[in-house]
């Protein structure tokens, strides 16, 4: 039992493609995957003698013959001509009399899976044109934890950057054709299986669901079954053969068609399914032609996937800059692996690339370029200036809900050890060293906080609990000791 459950788990994972690499979206899985198996499997059933016995069974009056020989040949030569006074039920009744042969629903196994081969063929030019691509640029970054995921963000957006942009305008080409052929194959399909079932498959659905929708008693008098029109449980028989006279005799024989009980019903399966499969398909085209005119919409769609970890504007304006620019093919190849990628890492990933490639230029006029320090710049008051650049990039995307920035430069601040005070000449050297503006930002820095160290430890300390509290106040200027950057008092 334990076998048979783990085996129905494995199929369930392959079907459904859980933990593996997807290259198309589920309008087409609908064609290559829902529908090629629900055809095989209608073929098996349909050839399948275990639930339905003997495909033809027939009765000759008068005996005499062989049982095998006799349905052997009805199933080839067996015809319709049974008189309309017939009282049996299911039976062909609306023909024109001459010799119809009813012989299509012998080739019934045989046309489905002859349509589940139809059906995958986009599967198989679409595996050609792909190419393996996203399983290379997903590697390693599928899972909910990515080791070295700066470097692989790093050698992502250089592979990006070098092999893929302005490239695969003809990948997503192929992919959009192959979506077209899906609709293609359907439509064509509707009007073989109509050849193939005499002209009787277009209005198949519909008749059945009204002649099962009257009451019993209308039905019998009035209306005809389209199922038993479609595919007849009774046929007629002539069977010629020599007698022992030398001369040739004919054998009336009537036949059951039990095979056809089931056939009806899967061919109405296949009328609905090819409906939905219609109008799925006619609904994706109108969606992709939305996709390729208009660039707002692709914007949006990509938004929708990595929009929960982003609450800063400027990395989504660099992105929205990026996207409504970028050609058909780069954006089909962003969204493809934003649908196997962890996402996280792919928001990361798409905020360097489209800051690297083509960034905001209204932002990048605004934006400077700093070395990785929390402060980077105290304000003559004392308070300090929170810089995003030089936030690391995770910090930036996850959902922040305060000031990551502020509370990391508060820590780095109190792990570093404060200087003694110095003296008055010492101080002085110090405000000598402070005037040269040419020195750099580390020096200035240090000047700056052994000035400060000369301020009362319980002022750091309201300094350090602001800082913390996501707060920027000046210094108190009511401290017994003079704030060296006011002027002195009349």
């Amino acid at each position: 039992m334990a076998e048979i459950l783990g085996a129905a788990n494995s199929a369930t994972k392959f079907f459904l493609e859980v933990n593996q690499i997807s290259i198309d979206n589920w309008t087409f899985k609908l064609f290559y995957k829902a529908t090629t198996t629900i055809l095989v499997a209608m073929s098996i059933i349909c050839s399948s003698k275990q639930f339905f016995g003997d495909p033809i069974n027939c009765e000759v009056s008068g005996g005499d013959v062989n049982d095998a020989v006799l349905s052997s040949y009805c199933w080839m030569y067996s015809t319709f001509n049974i008189p309309l006074e017939f009282k049996g039920s299911c039976s062909k009744r609306e023909h024109d009399g001459t010799v119809l042969y009813n012989s299509y629903y012998q080739w019934v196994p045989i046309f489905l899976v002859t349509c589940a081969f139809f059906f995958y063929v986009p599967r198989a030019i679409w595996l050609m044109c792909e190419g393996g691509l996203m399983k290379f640029l997903s590697k390693g970054t599928t899972t909910k934890i990515i080791e070295d995921a700066k470097e692989k963000r790093e050698n992502l957006v250089s592979t990006f950057q070098e092999h893929l942009h302005n490239k695969y305008n003809s990948y997503a080409a192929w992919f959009f054709c192959c979506e077209q052929l899906n609709l293609i194959i359907v439509v064509s399909l509707w009007f073989i299986t109509n050849k193939f079932l005499k002209y009787q498959f277009l209005n198949y659905g519909p008749l059945v669901i009204q002649y099962y929708q009257m009451p019993p008693e209308e039905r019998q008098l009035y209306m005809v079954n389209p199922m038993c029109e479609a595919f007849p449980r009774i046929a007629a028989c002539d069977y010629i053969r020599y007698g022992a006279g030398g001369g040739q005799e004919r054998k009336n024989a009537i036949c059951i068609l039990g095979l056809n009980m089931i056939n009806d019903k899967v061919f109405l399966i296949l009328w609905f399914w090819f409906l939905f499969l219609t109008t799925f398909s006619v609904i994706r085209f109108c969606y992709r032609l939305l996709q390729i005119s208009s660039n707002r919409f692709r914007y949006h769609m990509m938004r929708i996937r990595i929009s929960r970890y982003f609450k800063t504007d400027n990395n989504m304006r660099h992105i929205k800059h990026y996207v409504e620019r970028c050609s058909i093919g780069d954006w089909f190849v962003l969204y493809q692996m934003s649908r196997n990628m962890n996402t996280r890492f792919f928001a990361e990933f798409l905020v360097v690339l489209s800051r690297k490639v083509n960034p905001d230029p209204g932002l990048a006029d605004e934006e400077e370029c700093q070395d990785d320090e929390c402060t980077n710049l105290i304000k003559a008051n004392g308070t300090v200036k929170p810089n995003n650049s030089s936030l690391s990039l995770h910090s930036q995307i996850i959902d922040l809900t305060y000031d990551a920035h502020m509370v990391d430069c508060a820590e780095e601040q109190a792990k570093k050890p404060v200087p003694k005070p110095q003296s008055a000449d010492c101080n002085s050297n110090s405000s000598d060293d402070g005037d040269d503006s040419d020195k750099d930002l580390p020096k200035r820095r240090r000047d700056i906080v052994a000035h400060e160290a000369e301020e009362e430890d319980e002022e750091a300390k309201r300094n350090k609990r602001e800082v913390r509290h996501q707060e920027s106040r000046p210094y108190n200027y009511s401290s017994p000791k003079r704030n060296k950057y006011l002027p002195r008092s009349a």
